[in-house]
Protein backbone atom coordinates (compact mmCIF):
# COMPACT_ATOMS: atom_id res chain seq x y z
CA UNK A 1 0.00 0.00 0.00
CA UNK A 2 2.56 2.54 0.88
CA UNK A 3 4.54 1.80 -2.09
CA UNK A 4 1.58 2.80 -4.22
CA UNK A 5 1.41 5.60 -2.69
CA UNK A 6 5.24 6.69 -3.21
CA UNK A 7 4.56 6.20 -6.73
CA UNK A 8 1.57 7.99 -7.01
CA UNK A 9 3.12 10.90 -5.24
CA UNK A 10 6.22 10.90 -7.22
CA UNK A 11 3.51 10.46 -10.77
CA UNK A 12 2.36 13.72 -9.57
CA UNK A 13 5.33 15.53 -9.11
CA UNK A 14 6.63 14.42 -12.67
CA UNK A 15 3.32 15.68 -14.04
CA UNK A 16 3.69 18.93 -12.40
CA UNK A 17 7.42 19.64 -12.89
CA UNK A 18 6.70 18.58 -16.47
CA UNK A 19 3.54 20.80 -16.78
CA UNK A 20 5.98 24.17 -16.23
CA UNK A 21 8.42 23.12 -18.99
CA UNK A 22 8.19 25.21 -21.98
CA UNK A 23 5.24 23.32 -24.65
CA UNK A 24 6.84 21.72 -27.77
CA UNK A 25 5.77 21.43 -30.88
CA UNK A 26 5.43 18.57 -32.93
CA UNK A 27 6.57 18.36 -35.79
CA UNK A 28 5.58 20.15 -39.27
CA UNK A 29 4.11 18.36 -41.62
CA UNK A 30 3.72 21.99 -44.00
CA UNK A 31 3.49 25.36 -44.29
CA UNK A 32 1.70 28.22 -45.74
CA UNK A 33 2.70 31.82 -46.55
CA UNK A 34 0.98 34.69 -47.64
CA UNK A 35 -2.43 36.38 -47.27
CA UNK A 36 -5.08 35.40 -45.16
CA UNK A 37 -8.34 35.35 -44.40
CA UNK A 38 -10.29 34.94 -40.99
CA UNK A 39 -13.13 32.46 -41.84
CA UNK A 40 -13.88 32.59 -37.74
CA UNK A 41 -12.58 33.30 -34.79
CA UNK A 42 -10.02 29.93 -34.66
CA UNK A 43 -9.76 29.34 -38.43
CA UNK A 44 -8.32 31.32 -41.60
CA UNK A 45 -7.88 30.46 -45.26
CA UNK A 46 -4.27 30.96 -47.09
CA UNK A 47 -2.98 29.51 -49.91
CA UNK A 48 -6.08 27.79 -50.37
CA UNK A 49 -5.82 25.62 -47.16
CA UNK A 50 -8.28 25.70 -44.71
CA UNK A 51 -6.52 26.16 -41.29
CA UNK A 52 -7.89 25.55 -37.78
CA UNK A 53 -5.61 27.56 -35.43
CA UNK A 54 -4.17 24.62 -32.84
CA UNK A 55 -4.45 25.57 -29.13
CA UNK A 56 -7.23 28.06 -29.19
CA UNK A 57 -11.05 28.00 -29.37
CA UNK A 58 -13.53 31.02 -30.21
CA UNK A 59 -16.86 31.72 -30.12
CA UNK A 60 -18.97 30.03 -33.68
CA UNK A 61 -20.34 32.98 -35.90
CA UNK A 62 -23.48 32.61 -35.03
CA UNK A 63 -22.80 32.40 -31.04
CA UNK A 64 -23.50 35.84 -28.81
CA UNK A 65 -22.80 36.67 -25.35
CA UNK A 66 -23.71 39.54 -22.49
CA UNK A 67 -22.35 42.41 -21.57
CA UNK A 68 -23.56 44.73 -18.99
CA UNK A 69 -26.95 42.56 -19.52
CA UNK A 70 -26.93 43.25 -23.06
CA UNK A 71 -26.17 40.93 -25.98
CA UNK A 72 -23.44 41.20 -28.35
CA UNK A 73 -22.18 39.31 -31.74
CA UNK A 74 -19.01 37.97 -29.44
CA UNK A 75 -18.82 35.10 -32.42
CA UNK A 76 -18.60 37.94 -34.88
CA UNK A 77 -16.50 40.02 -32.87
CA UNK A 78 -14.00 37.31 -32.72
CA UNK A 79 -13.69 36.86 -35.91
CA UNK A 80 -13.27 40.80 -36.41
CA UNK A 81 -10.07 40.37 -34.58
CA UNK A 82 -8.81 37.53 -36.35
CA UNK A 83 -9.58 39.29 -39.78
CA UNK A 84 -7.30 42.67 -37.75
CA UNK A 85 -4.62 40.24 -36.84
CA UNK A 86 -4.10 38.48 -39.68
CA UNK A 87 -4.33 41.72 -42.15
CA UNK A 88 -1.22 43.09 -40.22
CA UNK A 89 1.26 41.74 -42.28
CA UNK A 90 2.28 38.65 -43.79
CA UNK A 91 1.14 35.38 -42.08
CA UNK A 92 3.04 32.19 -42.03
CA UNK A 93 1.37 29.09 -40.66
CA UNK A 94 3.27 25.66 -39.53
CA UNK A 95 0.88 22.59 -39.88
CA UNK A 96 0.97 19.70 -37.14
CA UNK A 97 -1.94 17.53 -39.06
CA UNK A 98 -5.15 17.89 -39.35
CA UNK A 99 -8.46 17.76 -37.32
CA UNK A 100 -11.60 15.53 -38.46
CA UNK A 101 -13.00 18.22 -40.39
CA UNK A 102 -10.33 17.84 -42.94
CA UNK A 103 -8.30 21.52 -42.05
CA UNK A 104 -4.77 21.87 -41.44
CA UNK A 105 -3.95 22.20 -37.77
CA UNK A 106 -1.34 25.17 -37.43
CA UNK A 107 0.40 27.53 -35.50
CA UNK A 108 0.50 30.84 -37.13
CA UNK A 109 1.86 34.23 -37.11
CA UNK A 110 1.06 37.78 -38.47
CA UNK A 111 3.96 39.58 -38.15
CA UNK A 112 6.23 38.29 -35.99
CA UNK A 113 3.08 37.79 -33.33
CA UNK A 114 1.61 34.28 -32.39
CA UNK A 115 -1.78 34.19 -33.72
CA UNK A 116 -3.52 32.25 -31.40
CA UNK A 117 -1.68 33.69 -28.44
CA UNK A 118 -3.12 37.27 -29.48
CA UNK A 119 -6.57 35.46 -29.74
CA UNK A 120 -6.50 34.03 -26.36
CA UNK A 121 -4.56 36.96 -24.69
CA UNK A 122 -6.97 39.67 -26.22
CA UNK A 123 -9.91 37.36 -24.46
CA UNK A 124 -11.81 36.70 -28.16
CA UNK A 125 -10.34 32.91 -27.24
CA UNK A 126 -10.28 30.82 -24.75
CA UNK A 127 -7.04 28.07 -24.33
CA UNK A 128 -8.09 24.54 -26.38
CA UNK A 129 -5.23 22.69 -25.19
CA UNK A 130 -2.31 25.92 -25.49
CA UNK A 131 -2.20 29.04 -23.90
CA UNK A 132 -3.40 28.85 -20.72
CA UNK A 133 -1.49 31.58 -18.80
CA UNK A 134 -2.86 34.27 -21.55
CA UNK A 135 -5.86 32.69 -21.03
CA UNK A 136 -5.38 33.51 -16.84
CA UNK A 137 -4.22 36.99 -17.39
CA UNK A 138 -7.05 37.86 -20.40
CA UNK A 139 -9.43 36.46 -17.58
CA UNK A 140 -8.19 38.37 -14.43
CA UNK A 141 -7.76 41.54 -16.52
CA UNK A 142 -11.39 41.40 -17.69
CA UNK A 143 -10.87 41.45 -21.53
CA UNK A 144 -12.96 40.45 -24.15
CA UNK A 145 -15.04 36.88 -23.66
CA UNK A 146 -13.67 37.68 -19.97
CA UNK A 147 -15.68 41.17 -19.79
CA UNK A 148 -19.22 39.81 -19.47
CA UNK A 149 -20.47 36.33 -19.65
CA UNK A 150 -20.77 33.66 -21.97
CA UNK A 151 -20.36 30.13 -22.73
CA UNK A 152 -16.83 28.22 -23.64
CA UNK A 153 -17.34 27.58 -27.60
CA UNK A 154 -17.10 23.78 -26.59
CA UNK A 155 -20.37 24.02 -24.85
CA UNK A 156 -22.37 26.50 -26.47
CA UNK A 157 -21.33 23.86 -29.62
CA UNK A 158 -22.84 20.49 -27.92
CA UNK A 159 -26.01 22.35 -26.70
CA UNK A 160 -26.76 24.01 -29.89
CA UNK A 161 -26.66 21.28 -31.93
CA UNK A 162 -22.96 21.98 -33.68
CA UNK A 163 -20.48 18.96 -34.10
CA UNK A 164 -17.96 18.70 -30.60
CA UNK A 165 -14.15 18.73 -31.05
CA UNK A 166 -11.53 18.40 -29.28
CA UNK A 167 -8.62 20.36 -28.16
CA UNK A 168 -5.84 20.19 -30.13
CA UNK A 169 -3.34 19.63 -27.82
CA UNK A 170 -0.03 19.81 -28.58
CA UNK A 171 1.62 17.31 -25.76
CA UNK A 172 -1.06 14.75 -26.15
CA UNK A 173 0.66 12.58 -24.02
CA UNK A 174 1.43 14.92 -20.92
CA UNK A 175 -2.17 15.91 -20.91
CA UNK A 176 -3.14 12.00 -20.95
CA UNK A 177 -1.18 11.79 -17.85
CA UNK A 178 -2.32 14.92 -16.51
CA UNK A 179 -5.94 13.97 -17.02
CA UNK A 180 -5.14 10.14 -15.59
CA UNK A 181 -3.23 11.22 -12.54
CA UNK A 182 -6.18 13.71 -11.88
CA UNK A 183 -8.85 11.22 -12.22
CA UNK A 184 -6.97 9.03 -9.93
CA UNK A 185 -6.20 11.70 -7.23
CA UNK A 186 -10.13 12.48 -7.05
CA UNK A 187 -10.89 9.04 -6.52
CA UNK A 188 -8.27 8.88 -4.20
CA UNK A 189 -9.65 12.02 -1.64
CA UNK A 190 -13.34 10.70 -2.78
CA UNK A 191 -12.53 7.57 -0.57
CA UNK A 192 -10.70 9.04 2.27
CA UNK A 193 -13.56 11.63 2.49
CA UNK A 194 -15.95 8.54 2.51
CA UNK A 195 -13.77 6.84 5.35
Amino acid sequence: MAGGWIILILLAIGAFVADRLPVGERSATGSARGAAIASDGDSLRIDGKRVRIEGIDAPELDQTCRRDGVAWDCGREARDRLRALVSAGDVRCRFHGRDKYGRELGVCDAAHRDVGREMVLSGYAVSYGRYEAEEARAEREQRGLWAGEFVKPQEWRRTNGHPDEGPHLIDGWLAAIRSWLLERLTALFSGIADA
